[in-house]
């Protein structure tokens, strides 16, 4: 009951003009549908986490696929949402395994101190900005979050440049 009415109040409104920066970032033709699952591939695995203290984390990589393949399979919009989600889980948990090792080795424990607080915060603000930005129809893209899979547009323009 309260996601329902959290989704409602975060949903599409038309008084909003679209946010433009040379480039589109709104979707204009994303309809209600497109918004639900662009706000549930974000809140999905942060619920999940949330819930299972973190312990199926590492499986938002796997629902970013799912739902880059699965319904964003003719729906360009949602199949973004999938492909960021990925990108970011998949960053995230290099973030985590990776990153927490060698802070603790070269710091001998202490930087994690610092690391863990600014991991989770990361994690929390980034993926709630992003469900946001889904449930409103706007394109989002995470900070500090490496792009292993690049959309067809992002792999044009790499190769032509």
């Amino acid at each position: 009951m309260y996601a329902a009415a959290f989704a409602m109040n975060i949903g599409k409104t038309d008084d909003n003009p679209p946010a433009t920066d040379g480039k589109e970032y709104v979707e204009p033709m994303a309809s209600d549908e497109d918004c639900q699952w662009g706000l549930w591939t974000h809140l999905g695995p942060l619920l999940a986490a949330v819930v299972t203290t973190g312990a199926i984390a590492p499986l938002a990589i796997a629902w970013g696929l799912y739902v880059m393949h699965v319904p964003g399979k003719n729906r360009p919009f949602v199949a973004d949402h999938g492909r960021e989600m990925f990108n970011f889980a998949l960053s995230y948990t290099l973030y985590w395994t990776v990153g927490t090792i060698a802070v603790g080795i070269v710091t001998f424990g202490a930087g994690l101190v610092v690391f863990m607080p600014a991991l989770i915060v990361l994690g929390l603000v980034g993926t709630i900005q992003a469900s946001i930005a889904g449930a409103k129809g706007r394109y989002y893209r995470y900070p500090m979050c490496f792009r292993f899979m690049k959309s067809a547009e992002e792999r044009a323009a790499a190769s032509a440049a």
